[in-house]
């Protein structure tokens, strides 16, 4: 299973190939670079379309050669132009031919530097993509030779989000990253949802923080009842007067991933981030691993099979 890694044609994708190049290395997967040759039609036998085809896959080839400095020789690398009707619908026939373990993609050309912006051909992705998509901050760059420092899972509360927490476990023992748990509680989502003044902000606050840790206690106590051994696995919460200052105020290792699930809103299988997840990852000053719910669903199988065979394997 490969990591694959979406390169745009006249783009900068640094980060995109730098934060694939970190996951291929921290996961023991090789790498795929994949540069679709979009049109709006499809080929025919007139001189003029044929002469455009070719001229849209030099461009596609050209993007791949201006990568191709990045990856290291250590990573085991295949370099791809696939024609398709659109950037997404390629990238996604590419996971599927080569049964990719991730997809990796870049923010928008006009995003915020270390930000996540989604653009058109992301926000496709994350809404009809059935394994997980990696999303670099603009700006990404890794030190040679890195591999992840820490998996981080965002917990909400909600089961969905119980069930990222044992995929991360799992990923977090296959790999040997560590592990931590996150919430995150912005003041102003907090008093919102409990409808409140600010006079009484410190206490609720408090309360919603005890909550979340005696449920990722409960989930702790299920990985380890479904014998995975993720290692010793920090929970975290988040505070402060908006999603950005949350997510700062626990601090983040370099590189670092967090994963972030599905919607319960979203459609069977597929990608769909609620108004939560979506904050969480425009706000994240790290790369964003997206769980659609095919792939937690994965996790748990995984899970009850580990508890067949006693814990074995």
């Amino acid at each position: 299973m490969s990591i694959v890694v979406g390169v745009a044609p006249g783009q900068d994708n640094t980060s995109a190939v730098e934060l694939g190049v970190v996951l291929a290395r921290s996961y023991s997967r090789s790498l795929t670079l994949v540069s679709v040759s979009s049109t709006a039609w499809p080929p025919n036998r007139d001189k003029i379309d044929q002469e455009f085809q070719s001229y849209i896959r030099t461009v596609a080839e050209a993007s791949l050669e201006e990568v191709r400095p990045l990856v290291p020789d250590d990573i085991s690398t295949d370099y791809v132009v696939h024609a398709a009707r659109s950037s997404r619908r390629g990238l996604l026939e590419v996971c599927r031919r080569v049964g990719a373990y991730r997809l990796v993609v870049g923010s928008a050309a006009d995003g915020r530097d270390g930000r996540i912006t989604l653009g058109s051909v992301t926000n496709g992705l994350l809404h009809s993509a059935e394994l997980p998509v990696v999303l670099a901050p603009m700006g990404f760059r890794a030190e040679a030779g890195a591999k992840l420092k820490r998996i981080t899972a965002a917990y909400s509360g909600s089961t969905t989000s119980a069930e990222l927490i044992l995929g991360a476990a799992f990923v977090s023992q296959e790999t040997g990253v560590p592990f931590r748990i996150a919430s995150f509680a912005p003041r102003s989502r907090v008093l919102s949802a409990a409808s409140i003044g600010l006079n009484a902000e410190a206490g609720i606050v408090d309360e919603w923080t005890k909550v979340v840790r005696r449920d990722t206690d409960e989930i702790l106590c299920s990985i380890d009842q479904l014998h995975i051994n993720p290692g010793e696995t920090e929970v975290a919460i988040g505070t402060g007067p908006n999603w950005a200052a949350a997510l700062e105020s626990i601090g983040w290792e370099h590189p670092e991933v967090m994963m972030l699930g599905s919607s319960g809103l979203g459609t069977l299988k597929r990608v769909s981030l609620g108004s939560h997840a979506m904050r969480i990852l425009q706000n994240s000053p790290v790369p964003v691993v997206v769980v659609p719910r095919r792939a937690k669903a994965g996790y748990m199988s995984q899970a009850r099979d580990r508890t067949d065979l006693g814990g074995e394997g």
